[in-house]
């Protein structure tokens, strides 16, 4: 059971373990430091400073209600304010019955971003990963779940409706982490295609499944050069189509995954602790598939595609190897340099299918390097773009929606490094330097000119201690941004040849 959204109580709070949340401006201080309402102690020393442009007070108001100030300067950016309201709520998700949200001291526009990010905190909190064995057979307390009460100015429509797309959000979020953090074993190509089959079926899509023998009638060489060493044949693109009944936008947006479920690195194997939760090597389909669902929750006008690269990385002696040549399906030959570079080659030809739709945008998401995180850490993800001002455009809806990406260029002189003198292009670069925007350039010899594409590099799927609304390391990441992105996408009319 969801938690439902009703209208503050214009007598005295409900008196039954209570949390109240409260927003205020910073011009707002002073008062409270005076205030007789509250104790002054607490607001003694309170003061927001560029480091600390958010602050919460919390405050027990009785054994059973606490109430938790909020001060929040002008034009605080949305992630330093999810990373607030995470560090300073500390309400209890199993015992809180109401939750009382007061922003009636805040413009609407921040309100919609207060109520959204308490909401989406509501569903992101108590989040567990599937326990197994003892753990699994072990009952935990029942959960209950809150009552929110809104005092705003909001209408109770637009209320309404940012609390469900927080709601809807924040549970593809989830999404992602349980299908992230699901063991190797658990979570294989084949049983990962069933899955996607099933909500494709839940969410009335249409499923196709391109096994081996299509693969190979496609020539899907870069593919197939990655799970030749599986000798299950479980692998595959999966397919969910969906067109909007009734009005539609017009647009027609294609979502692409990387579906790695485990990464030994091939011959070019992983050591030691890289070896360690490659089976999450899988987190970009998952926001693929994810986000998918949430946008046809939400009601979407526009005409989705969203394909998952389901394969694993296995050794064995027919596995791929350096210096081989294969050959993707769109014709363009590939001089493999090293096989633990397996994410863009299975993308290569997954990338070719989606961009044959004509779509007006594709977004691909994929754990996709190492070099990523040592340019940035995984405070944020890597955009690349074959449109600058594409680029930008996320750049502008991470900072909007708290989950922030950091533009990189790609091509022109960087073509240089991945030149092969027998194929067409080279898999990656022979050095370790900058390898993110090598692979982001490689991958855009797989998508024409002509149509808009997005490539994220997620290196903030996961970080230690929580990040944005996340207090787990598993983050969730990137279905909020990427709602965002769609928000603010404007196609442009192909050009007729």
């Amino acid at each position: 059971m969801k938690p439902g959204l009703k209208n503050f109580p214009k007598g005295p709070l409900p008196t039954n373990s209570i949390h109240c949340v409260r927003f205020f401006n910073e011009k707002d201080i002073k008062r409270f430091k005076t205030s007789k309402d509250y104790p002054r102690k607490p607001f003694a020393d309170l003061s927001l400073s560029e480091r600390e442009p958010v602050k919460s007070v919390r405050i027990v108001m009785a054994y059973d209600r606490v109430e938790t100030l909020y001060f929040v300067r002008a034009g605080t950016k949305t992630f330093t304010l999810h990373e607030a309201i995470r560090k300073g709520f500390d309400f209890d998700s199993e015992t809180t019955n109401t939750l009382a949200l007061d922003f009636s001291s805040i413009s609407s526009g921040e309100a919609e971003r207060a109520l959204s990010a308490v909401t989406s905190l509501l569903v992101l909190a108590p989040y567990e990963p599937k326990k197994f064995g003892k753990k699994a057979a072990k009952k935990s307390e029942k959960k209950t779940t809150p009552e929110v009460l809104l005092k705003s100015s909001l209408s109770p429509a637009r209320a309404n409706e940012v609390f469900e797309r927080a709601l809807s959000t924040s549970e593809a979020s989830n999404l992602v982490r349980t299908l992230a953090e699901l063991p190797s074993n658990e979570l294989r190509p084949e049983s990962y295609h069933l899955m996607a089959k099933a909500y494709a079926k839940e969410w009335g899509a249409k499923f196709e499944f391109f096994d081996r023998k299509a693969l190979e009638k496609r020539g899907a060489g870069g593919f197939l050069a990655v799970v030749r060493a599986d000798a299950d044949h479980g692998y595959g693109i999966a397919k969910l189509t969906y067109r909007p009944s009734g009005q539609s936008s017009g647009r027609k947006i294609a979502l692409v995954g990387k579906g790695l479920c485990f990464d030994t690195g091939g011959y070019n194997i992983k050591m030691g602790e890289y070896m360690l939760e490659m089976h999450r090597d899988m987190t970009g389909s998952a926001v693929a598939l994810a986000t998918f669902g949430h946008l046809i929750r939400m009601g979407t006008k526009d005409h989705l595609e969203c394909y998952l690269a389901l394969a694993e990385n296995l050794i064995s002696a027919t596995a791929y190897r350096p210096n081989e040549v294969v050959v993707a399906s769109n014709g363009v030959s590939i001089e493999v340099v090293d096989t633990d570079a397996e994410g863009r080659m299975a993308l290569s030809d997954t990338l070719v299918l989606a961009d044959e739709g004509k779509p007006d945008l594709i977004i691909d998401f994929a754990t996709l390097t190492g070099a990523v995180m040592r340019a940035i850490d995984t405070r944020r993800s890597g955009v690349f773009s074959n449109r600058d001002e594409l680029r930008e455009l996320a750049v502008a809806a991470g900072e909007a929606s708290g989950e922030r990406v950091w533009g990189f260029p790609i091509g022109e002189d960087y073509w240089e490094a991945i030149q092969s003198d027998i194929a067409d292009i080279r898999q990656c670069a022979t050095t370790n330097n900058a390898d993110h925007i090598y692979a982001a350039t490689f991958l855009s010899r797989f998508v024409s000119p002509e149509t808009p594409w997005l490539h994220i590099d997620l290196a903030a799927e996961s970080h230690k201690g929580g990040l944005g609304l996340s207090a787990k390391d598993v983050t969730g990441y990137g279905v909020r941004l990427t709602s965002e992105i769609l928000q603010r996408f404007r196609p442009k009319r192909r050009e007729k040849k």
